[in-house]
């Protein structure tokens, strides 16, 4: 819509401009900018959105595909479909390994859950939002979900085609 209004506005500005009004002419008014405003975030990059500011919640992405369980110190985020492997499990994980992230004291791990937090979330997380509880923040982006620990910088990206960690 602001693509078309900055085209039509300029024009019916000008063609308006072009007539008179009874008992003489008038001055030419001069066109008003039309600007678009913001759009989301394709990707990661580029300046960072407000964050919605949480005590705690239980988001998704909009694809559902990523379900998260955020609190103060940390965040969960399981992940329902992947194409990738998670590193290989540790011998002290007596559970399901590896389906979803976990950002916890400033470190980055892998679930090692009997449960899960998918089908649990509250809100979803469109695409070009941010959410944060104390020192942990998420960012949605089509391209997929980075929440990380803003106080140490460690965190994690989560996508059906990837992950990191850093």
């Amino acid at each position: 819509m602001a693509t078309i209004r900055g085209i039509l506005v300029p024009a019916l500005l000008g063609v308006l401009s072009g007539c008179s009004v009874l008992g003489g002419g008038s001055p030419t008014p001069t066109p008003t900018p039309v600007t678009a405003p913001p759009s989301a975030k394709a990707g990661f990059g580029g300046p960072e959105p407000a964050a919605q500011s949480v005590t705690e919640e239980m988001f998704q992405t909009p694809s559902k595909n990523i379900v998260c369980a955020l609190t103060s110190s940390e965040v969960r985020c399981d992940i329902a479909k992947k194409s990738w492997a998670p590193p290989p499990e540790p011998a002290d994980c007596d559970f399901d390994w590896g389906n979803g992230l976990v950002v916890t004291g400033g470190k980055v791990t892998f679930t090692c859950a009997s449960d899960t937090v998918l089908g649990s979330a509250r809100i979803t997380l469109e695409y070009g939002e941010a959410i944060r509880a104390g020192t942990v923040r998420c960012d949605s982006a089509s391209s997929g979900l980075k929440c990380r620990d803003v106080d140490t910088g460690h965190g994690f990206t989560l996508a059906t085609a990837n992950y990191t960690v850093f």
